[in-house]
């Protein structure tokens, strides 16, 4: 693993310089074309040029691609070549749907059967749990362990892309768990996801001072959607030629808060006012301001403090998946995880506290 901090560090600084550099040049381009408009439902009060995941894939590819040439280097991922392709054939689908709907829109059935489709590349390539381990006990998936990985796939996806609400926040977090992914990696000695996890990290850094508050430039759906796909595959990628286990814990737990935010948010549209089946399962995918990161935003007012809160919580749940997956660590690591969760319910669900003069005028 020494032997290849070099290689990993030229890697994360040309991803990160790269990222950096092609920011600027699609800033330029997606001001003509594809211009983030404020509105009721969105806090930005300019509109903002989006496709800024473009320059995250690029700064993610590009230096990826010249690394490849230094046979020192393709070593890295030489044994996982499989995994390479079948990340760069899902990336492509996700990355023509986030451009497509940056620019033109989609609608959410369009939207799901392209990200089925990018999971269902992912999962027969080998990205799927396996087993359910409980207990000390190992019980084998079969196909219902496919169909649990296509969820989880699409899931993360989304998640990241409803994250995506404010100034930096989806920037924020995702660099939080690439690094806990990387430290996972590390300890398992997984270098597919060490390399997958640097290159990510460092185009995001690069892109973080463009998209900071207040954002020049949004990563829009193509980069959220991207960075979804990445996060999830590597989340349940083998780290050998062990099975993938289903289980509360490692890399899984460091999408904590993504992925809860989304579940509540979505039993929330489902469980609104009473109207046909079909009409509810659509209303579950419509945009509105019930995300934490609105919740904070209202109750702080500042877009910062929402941020700074967010990220404590993402920082527990990312600490708790690296302690899970040292046995001598997992108690500490799952009481961490509580402790995130609880914060996290805290910061949703604590009553606001309105300000003296408004109680007056109130009363």
């Amino acid at each position: 693993m020494s032997n290849n901090l070099l290689p990993l560090l030229l890697l994360f600084l040309s991803c990160g310089l790269t990222s950096f550099v092609s920011t600027g040049v699609v800033r330029v381009v997606a001001r003509h074309i594809a211009l983030d408009a404020p509105n009721e439902r969105k806090i930005h009060s300019v509109e903002t040029p989006r496709l800024g995941g473009l320059a995250i894939i690029f700064g993610f590819g590009f230096p990826l691609l010249l690394l490849a040439g230094n046979s020192h280097a393709a070593e890295l991922v030489s044994k996982n070549i499989s995994y390479l392709c079948a990340v760069l054939a899902s990336g492509s689908l996700v990355v023509g749907l986030g451009v497509y709907d940056d620019v033109v829109g989609a609608d959410a059935p369009r939207k799901f059967l392209v990200q089925i489709a990018a999971a269902v590349i992912l999962v027969s390539f080998g990205f799927q749990f396996s087993v359910l381990s409980f207990a000390g006990h190992e019980f084998h998936l079969g196909v219902f362990g496919s169909v649990m990985s296509v969820i989880w796939i699409v899931g993360v996806i989304n998640a990241m892309n409803f994250i995506d609400g404010i100034d930096s926040l989806a920037t924020v977090v995702a660099i939080t768990v690439a690094v806990s992914f990387a430290v996972i990696a590390i300890l398992r000695v997984d270098m597919f996801s060490l390399v997958i996890m640097s290159a990510l990290a460092g185009s995001l850094i690069g892109f973080y001072p463009w998209n900071r508050p207040p954002a020049k430039i949004f990563m829009g759906d193509t980069g959220s959607l991207f960075i979804g796909l990445l996060l999830a595959a590597v989340s349940i990628v083998k780290p050998s030629k062990s099975p993938a286990a289903l289980l509360i814990g490692g890399p899984i737990l460091a999408l904590g808060l993504p992925v809860l935010d989304t579940l509540i948010v979505m039993k929330q549209r489902f469980g609104g006012p009473a109207t046909p089946i079909r009409a509810r399962v659509v209303r579950m995918f419509n945009a509105d301001r019930r995300h934490i990161h609105h919740i904070l935003v209202a109750r702080f007012g500042s877009v910062v403090k929402a941020i700074v809160s967010i990220w404590i919580v993402t920082v527990l749940f990312s600490v708790a998946a690296v302690m899970t997956v040292v046995d001598g660590t997992k108690i500490y690591g799952y009481t961490i995880g509580i402790a995130g969760l609880g914060l996290m319910v805290l910061l949703r669900y604590l009553p606001r506290r309105r300000p003296p003069g408004e109680e007056r005028a109130r009363a």
